[in-house]
């Protein structure tokens, strides 16, 4: 893709997009970083989405149990 083809940088939706790990906005394929820095805090949010939904669903299933 060209320089400025793309979708704008959204940076709050780039965050979502990588805390919610089923779905997409879209925000998440279109940016790739290449520093280090930058590429290491995408892949900490991308596992910290990982255990939120983990943590969300045993939550909302062990609610459900008829206990």
């Amino acid at each position: 893709m060209k320089q400025g083809e793309g979708a704008p940088f959204q940076p709050l939706v780039y965050a979502l997009d990588l805390l919610i790990p089923i779905g997409g906005l879209g925000q998440r394929t279109a940016w790739y970083w290449t520093a280090p820095g930058p590429q290491w805090l995408a892949y900490a949010l991308l596992a910290s989405g990982w255990v939120l939904t983990t943590a969300i669903v045993a939550g909302v299933s062990r609610s459900l149990q008829k206990d």
